[in-house]
């Protein structure tokens, strides 16, 4: 098992940095968009000379200066005015190989992922992102935990009742539920129960307000992100607990005297639970991957806003794109690994990386 784990985490570092490479090549082949303000572009071009994105000289031959002032000669892509004694102080990104390989570097020596340039200018994106990852998981682990038990709940009932008004009336449900994105159910709920009844706030509450309201301004996001969840976990658990049922090892435990119950809960759901123990830890990127359009459409300051901000056209913040896909590989890999090694906790029998 510890072999296993250990080559298993060795894939997972080679693929995220295939991912962020791949990331980073075809954010950099994009068009940059520098600030506009005088000090922001100012710190913006310093940082990407001090990155090593960018080299930067001084252009003091007239000839030049005079061709560019009297639009006679393209002006550089990234130029900007040092002062007004007739000079430019230019700025030209090295290839993309070296921004490359200084990437790396910075994040290896120094755990530098750059600075953000339009979202929170001259900020640590790391720093940015940590003080939106709090509420990005909080949000998505009470669904998780809001969800995972009514799920469990209507998928044993409708097995338990398999072909009855109650299977009937669930499986419909199932169907309706599965089939709706979470962000047309959030957009169905927050005009419902909060613009038609005003039930529920209609904006996430600001971190400064008091009392209930941080309550109730969890309930929509909670519930747009859970009916879909749901519905799935109802509809595996009622396969696999259905499957279980009726297979010859259960009939043998009913001929030696244990009563449907006992069978049910010593047997039948110990057995369900090996498909149904890891589809949950993997469920978990999914509401992450969900609540990103979620976060956008109830204002909630979480990582996905930021990284739809990022990704705004005029506002392209590269280093903020790629530490948040870092974040969001980061998880969904080890989540993949933590479903494999569920498969041996919830039955011993399994063994992973065991050789024949």
């Amino acid at each position: 098992m510890t072999r296993y784990i250990i080559i298993r985490t060795i894939w997972i570092f080679i693929i995220i940095s295939i991912i962020l490479t791949l990331n980073f090549t075809l954010l950099k082949l994009a068009p940059e968009y520098p600030p506009t303000e005088k000090n922001d572009r100012s710190i913006y071009f310093a940082r990407q000379v001090s990155d090593g994105y960018m080299t930067e000289r001084v252009e003091r031959n007239p000839l030049i200066y005079n061709a560019i002032y009297n639009n006679e000669l393209i002006r550089p892509r990234n130029a900007e005015w040092v002062n007004e004694d007739d000079q430019y102080r230019v700025y030209e990104p090295i290839s993309i190989a070296n921004q490359y390989f200084s990437w790396v570097e910075n994040i290896v020596t120094d755990w530098n992922w750059g600075y953000s340039t339009r979202v929170q200018v001259n900020v640590p994106v790391f720093d940015v992102l940590k003080s939106r990852m709090g509420v990005t998981l909080r949000l998505n682990l009470i669904a998780l935990f809001f969800y995972i038990p009514i799920g469990f709940a209507l998928g044993i009932l409708a097995a338990l009742k398999k072909n009855s008004v109650t299977d009937n009336v669930i499986s419909l449900g199932v169907m309706i539920f599965i089939s709706i994105p979470s962000f047309v159910m959030m957009t169905l709920l927050l005009m419902l129960f909060g613009y038609t009844l005003d039930w529920l706030p209609t904006q996430f509450p600001s971190a400064d307000l008091v009392g209930s309201i941080q309550f109730t301004g969890l309930i929509l996001p909670v519930l747009g992100l859970s009916f879909g969840s749901i519905a799935g976990l109802t509809r595996l658990t009622r396969a696999e607990l259905t499957e279980v049922l009726t297979s010859e090892f259960l009939l043998l435990a009913r001929t030696k005297g244990l009563t449907r119950t006992q069978s049910v809960i010593r047997h039948a759901m110990r057995n369900s639970m090996v498909p149904l123990v890891p589809s949950v830890i993997g469920s978990f990127v999914s509401l992450l991957s969900g609540s990103v359009i979620i976060e956008l459409i109830y204002g909630i300051p979480g990582t996905g806003r930021i990284y739809i901000r990022a990704l705004t056209k005029n506002s392209y913040d590269y280093n903020l794109l790629l530490g948040t896909t870092a974040f969001y590989t980061i998880i969904g890999l080890f989540a993949v690994l933590l479903v494999d090694l569920s498969y041996g906790i919830v039955d011993p029998r399994i063994r992973m990386g065991a050789r024949k």
